[in-house]
């Protein structure tokens, strides 16, 4: 018997010989020692499909394909052996490699069918072949002699046998069905539970991380881990990850808007500092776990947010949560250099909601410069952000997995606008938020100012602004440092040009001028000594330590009195205060974060209107 195969014309004088179908004996070989760029379509027979690795389905075909290969039945049947095709595009895969170990065991290329023309099928395996594993060298001297091929009808002679199918020299295989979205038991991913021992899901690929390298807690050695997140029909959405081998495998399979069933694997505690799906629980791949695309199209589920207001984010410190608030205001792009000597662009952004919160955002590197600066007003929705806390202080900051949408397709956006629009200028706000930026406005980002005889009574922790303080006293200006990037550490000189670093254990003849200063500030209430590093005395004095170093060097008058102009001149402080022990003795240490020339058009109505509330008090 014959399996049908429709054919065309066309194709009958494109691939046929003299009335026979032939195999291309030899391509691969020719094809390696190509590198990949020849242009002949071979015609091929599939003799097997198997696992690419213990666990992982192999079967796999480029995405564009899918629709033909449903139509020709080929997912599925492949497996059976027999079909045979013409390969119009192939390429090889930079990805992966299968079957690839560690680096002294590569693996074998995989070779990725990107077109492909189905000839004829329901045949014999004509000859078991060689398994090739991409060495074109180990092959060079293989030279195909026999040639296989089977009988072709014409497709436009009439009354031809089998629209072009080759005489069958065997009955045609049980088939077995493609898998759809439909088929099998799925199990939906909101009720996915460690009390839940067989499942199986289905879902699309919304968000891939690349694959990482990190160090085992353990110590023995490095880790590769890859994370994906698949999100279901209904919208429920679960993070899995892998580890080394599995990590690697998962990695070459899974793409991104791609729809895939996934069975087996271990069901935990979901770590909610990194897990953004809002799902209780995620999924840790093992060597049984099965990965197979499905043909289906799972529609891009829409945004779903379980908002939490930004009254409440201070109990959900170290998780993820989504937030649904105004851009309030938006800060400059902040450029600066680590403590490990790293450059850092960060960007901060306020947000505000109806619980008149404000509570500030924290964006890094691409996220921050590309912000844009007209998002000023409007709504933002966050899915997955992290809550961070310092000293007392919330802020949000955006994970791996997070998703930032301006505007969103909500149906409570309007009612957010109409509130920011109709009652922002009339509420008092809560700030919970710290700003921890070496630049920027510190006036207008904190409204908390102190006068210092408050801060000292109280012993206040945390952050606190300091209207109006002024230099009575300065000393230990600047330092030698250590030269090596990423260390500040001050260095004892050894000798002439011989400067040790007790941190990097080296020795070096240079080193580096860095800040380091102490300063008495008063105001009318009292006065406080505090320190200033690197970034807040560069912006105080105006020049780099460097510079201040080589001035010291060449004109000792030009360099005091870059210290005696500064005295007595009114700025705004934002200082950090933390209980310091020595000798059974705990003294509040003051540090400063920054410091800005006081905003007196902003600082009067401000006088102005804590005197308004002052005056409304009943004695």
């Amino acid at each position: 018997m014959t399996a049908a195969v429709s054919v065309t014309p066309a194709q009958y004088r494109k691939y046929g010989i003299n009335g026979e179908l032939r195999l291309s004996t030899g391509f691969f070989q020719r094809y390696f020692e190509s590198d990949g760029t020849s242009t002949e379509v071979p015609i091929l027979q599939v003799s097997l499909a198997r696992k690419l690795g213990e666990g992982m389905a192999g079967l796999f075909v480029v995405r564009s394909l899918e629709a033909q290969c449903d139509r020709d039945n080929l997912v599925g049947n492949a497996e059976n052996g027999g079909e045979i095709i013409a390969v119009t595009k192939m390429y090889i895969n930079p990805a992966g490699c299968v079957g690839k170990k560690s680096e002294n065991v590569p693996g074998k290329p995989m070779l990725m069918i990107a077109g492909y023309e189905l000839l004829s099928r329901g045949h014999p395996i004509f000859a078991p072949g060689i398994s090739h594993d991409g060495d074109k060298d180990k092959f060079s001297t293989f030279k195909p002699t026999e040639v296989y091929s089977v009988p072709w009808e014409n497709p436009s002679i009439p009354g031809a046998k089998n629209q072009g199918g080759a005489q069958s020299a065997r009955p045609a295989a049980p088939r077995r069905q493609p898998q759809s979205f439909g088929s099998g038991n799925v199990t939906p991913i909101s009720v996915i539970t460690p009390y839940i021992s067989k499942w199986r899901i289905c879902g699309l690929c919304t968000a891939k991380e690349e694959l990482k390298t990190t160090k085992a807690r353990s110590g023995a050695g490095d880790m590769k881990v890859f994370s994906f997140e698949l999100t279901d029909k209904d919208g429920s959405s679960i993070r899995i990850s892998g580890f080394n081998d599995v990590a690697e495998r998962a990695y070459s399979i899974i793409q991104t808007d791609c729809s895939y069933y996934l069975s087996g694997g271990i069901v935990k505690q979901a770590n909610k500092r990194f897990n953004t799906t809002g799902h209780d629980y995620e999924l840790s791949l093992s060597v049984s776990s099965e990965i197979a695309p499905c043909h289906d199209q799972i529609p891009k589920p829409a945004l779903v947010l379980k908002i939490c207001p930004l009254i409440n984010i201070p109990s959900h410190k170290d998780e993820t949560v989504d937030v649904l608030a105004i851009v309030d205001r938006v800060e400059p792009v902040n450029k600066f250099i680590s403590k490990q000597g790293r450059d850092c662009v960060k960007r901060d952004v306020e947000l505000i909601d109806q619980t008149a919160t404000v509570v500030q955002l924290t964006l890094w590197g691409e996220q921050a410069e590309n912000f844009e600066d007209h998002a000023l007003g409007q709504v933002i929705s966050i899915k997955g952000a992290l809550v961070k806390e310092w000293n007392g202080a919330f802020s949000l900051a955006v994970a791996s997995g997070s998703k930032i949408e301006l505007s969103p397709q909500l149906d409570v956006v309007p009612k957010l606008y109409e509130w920011y629009m109709s009652e922002r200028a009339k509420v008092d706000t809560k700030t919970i938020s710290t700003v921890a930026s070496a630049g920027g406005d510190s006036f207008g980002k904190c409204r908390d100012l102190r006068f210092i005889g408050t801060l000292t009574a109280l012993q206040l922790g945390n952050e606190a602004i300091l209207p109006n303080g002024r230099y009575m006293n300065l000393k230990a200006m600047i330092t030698t440092s250590c030269p090596n990037d990423g260390c500040s550490k001050k260095v004892v000189q050894l000798g002439v040009e011989q400067y040790r670093c007790e941190k990097c254990d080296t020795t070096s003849d240079s080193f580096k001028w860095n800040y380091m200063v102490q300063a008495e500030l008063t105001d009318l209430t009292g006065s406080v000594w505090v320190t200033l590093f690197s970034n807040p005395a560069t912006k105080l004095f105006g020049m780099e330590p460097q510079k201040l170093g080589d001035l010291k060097e060449a004109d000792k008058d030009a360099y005091n009195r870059v210290f005696t102009d500064i005295c007595f001149k009114y700025f705004n402080w934002r200082i950090n205060a933390k209980p310091n022990t020595y000798n059974d003795e705990t003294r509040m240490r003051y540090s400063v974060l920054g410091c800005e020339p006081v905003p007196y058009d902003r600082y009067i109505p401000q006088l102005e209107f804590t005197l308004e509330k002052l005056e409304q008090l009943e004695c």
